[in-house]
């Protein structure tokens, strides 16, 4: 029996539908139901924290969307036998709305990309550990970014917490895969600079602070970066508070708190701390709580709530 060549556009048509189908997507377009409706919730339970940062003569206006502690945690074979327990407590308190963090990080993904912003600024601890999948789901997320982005480490994004047999240099070479490592992280806008700190549980490097005093000298005003928070010289709300919520812990970088400064990261706070420093806001995380303040007159601080609370930071940068 000889067989007849198929409707090229019937075969054509086939194709189109098997893709779809492969990709949850109906023929009108619109995404699988199900999915559609899991990032509706997700979405409703989005807290938009909002921050204006004013720089003076500035035409227009920027927005910067601002992601930290989200503490993303995959359960793994690194994982030490006896950590399991604990691993498996903290990936359901790190949960949100009956939705883990590694379940919410491709959403958060997804609504940034959609919020349209200028950059994204990732201020750290958005694993728990440095384990090779935790770092490859993160990675996963970002590759889906389209928006320029930034992001700076801490010590749960860094450290093999909970792990069996990982070094440091293991997990710093996870996070190579993602992005070379710097001391201090810059992006450049024609009106101001957003300066990180990369790494911000750990003393500031001289070749850190040799990149500070450069950019502080470029002469445009800059947005400060960092995971922990700088202590106030003229408000201890935030150090007293930082002890109400952490067992008498002060978690900021100052004299007398958890993080004391050696004499390289002095003198970088009091690059901060100076009558003519070009910060003009500090942006950060870390306390898992939300605070707005000063460090000087001249200086403001945001301390931003955490992600995996489903809290996200909307900075308004403009000359108003």
């Amino acid at each position: 029996m000889r067989l007849k060549r198929g409707n090229p556009r019937v075969s054509s048509f086939l194709k189109i539908m098997m893709i779809c189908f492969a990709l949850g997507i109906g023929l009108c377009g619109c995404a699988d139901p199900t999915e559609a409706e899991s990032f509706k919730t997700f979405e409703e339970g989005v807290v938009r924290e909002q921050v204006q940062v004013k720089i003076p003569g500035m035409k227009g206006s920027r927005q910067l969307l601002y992601l930290s502690d989200l503490h993303l945690i995959t359960e793994n074979d690194q994982i030490a036998p006896e950590q399991q327990e604990e691993v498996h407590n903290r990936k359901g308190f790190f949960s949100h709305n009956g939705m883990t963090a590694e379940d919410a990080w491709p959403k958060w993904a997804e609504y940034l990309e959609h919020s349209k912003s200028d950059a994204l600024l990732f201020g750290a601890d958005m694993v728990d550990f440095a384990s090779e999948s935790n770092v490859a789901c993160l990675k996963r997320g970002l590759e889906q970014l389209q928006t320029p982005w930034t992001y700076i480490r801490a010590d749960h994004d860094l450290e093999p917490y909970f792990l069996k047999g990982v070094s440091k240099k293991e997990c710093l070479a996870y996070h190579e895969e993602i992005s070379p490592w710097e001391d201090v992280m810059t992006m450049e806008f024609e009106e101001f600079l957003i300066v990180g700190w990369n790494n911000s549980t750990e003393q500031l490097s001289e070749a850190g602070l040799e990149k500070m005093k450069e950019l502080f000298s470029v002469g445009k005003p800059i947005i400060l970066l960092t995971h922990v928070p700088i202590q106030s010289l003229v408000d201890d709300s935030l150090e007293k508070a930082s002890r109400d919520a952490w067992n008498d812990r002060a978690l900021l970088w100052g004299e007398g708190c958890d993080r004391q400064p050696n004499d390289v990261t002095r003198e970088f706070l009091n690059m901060i701390y100076a009558e003519d420093t070009p910060v003009c806001q500090i942006l950060c995380g870390h306390l898992h709580f939300s605070w707005d303040g000063h460090v000087t007159e001249k200086v403001k601080q945001h301390v931003f709530s955490a992600a995996y609370e489903g809290y996200v930071g909307v900075v308004t940068v403009s000359g108003k």
